[in-house]
């Protein structure tokens, strides 16, 4: 299925190609998937049908995602006019699993285009933030696009490693505005998730 992300309609040679198995075996995994409505045949051509979106909601469910923590992150994002992420350990830095983004930020383009599932490297905010103790915070600036993230953990979450951090335009944290207020504010953030993980209120 991940092969389809970076070709939306692929015919059967080139997701043989992709993932690097006999057409035989592709074949048999694309029927199987269309047979339970995730995929579907147009002429030569295969493409996932809306219908896998029920396996992202219940991943996200799984990994405590719920409606409450995507509320919390729609808060934050905008209070600050930003990008809102929760992010969990990922072998090549953090991944992201919860994003959300404030109106003004939905309707501009997004140089770096991250979603739900993105990697972010060891060196981003989000990363940074997941290994810091209670109550501290990193900072990353990204001067080509005039953006700042911001990151803390979120404590007690178990074996998970976990950090929420927030992306706003340069501007956003001028005077002292960061420390007084955007902080705390994601501090704050990072408990109140923290408990809804931890009892998996939905």
């Amino acid at each position: 299925m991940r092969a389809f992300r970076g070709n939306g309609r692929p015919t059967l040679a080139e997701l043989a190609r992709a993932v690097d198995l006999p057409h035989a075996t592709v074949l048999r995994f694309l029927q199987t998937l269309e047979e339970e409505g995730y995929a579907a045949r147009e002429d030569s051509r295969w493409r996932l049908t809306p219908q896998v979106f029920e396996l992202g909601f219940a991943a996200m469910e799984s990994l405590g995602v719920t409606d409450a923590v995507q509320e919390i992150l729609q808060n934050l994002a905008d209070a600050y006019s930003g990008t809102s992420n929760l992010g969990e350990a990922n072998p090549e830095g953090v991944i992201i699993i919860g994003r959300a983004m404030a109106p003004a930020e939905r309707r501009r383009l997004v140089v770096m285009n991250l979603r739900v599932g993105s990697v972010l490297p060891p060196a981003s905010a989000l990363a940074g933030g997941l290994r810091l103790a209670p109550g501290q915070w990193t900072r990353f600036d990204y001067p080509d696009s005039n953006q700042v993230s911001v990151a803390v953990p979120v404590p007690q979450a178990g074996s998970r490693l976990l950090s929420v951090g927030i992306s706003v335009a340069a501007p956003e944290v001028e005077g002292n505005r960061l420390e007084a207020d955007m902080v705390p504010a994601l501090q704050q953030a990072a408990q109140t998730i923290a408990g809804v993980i931890r009892v998996g209120v939905v």
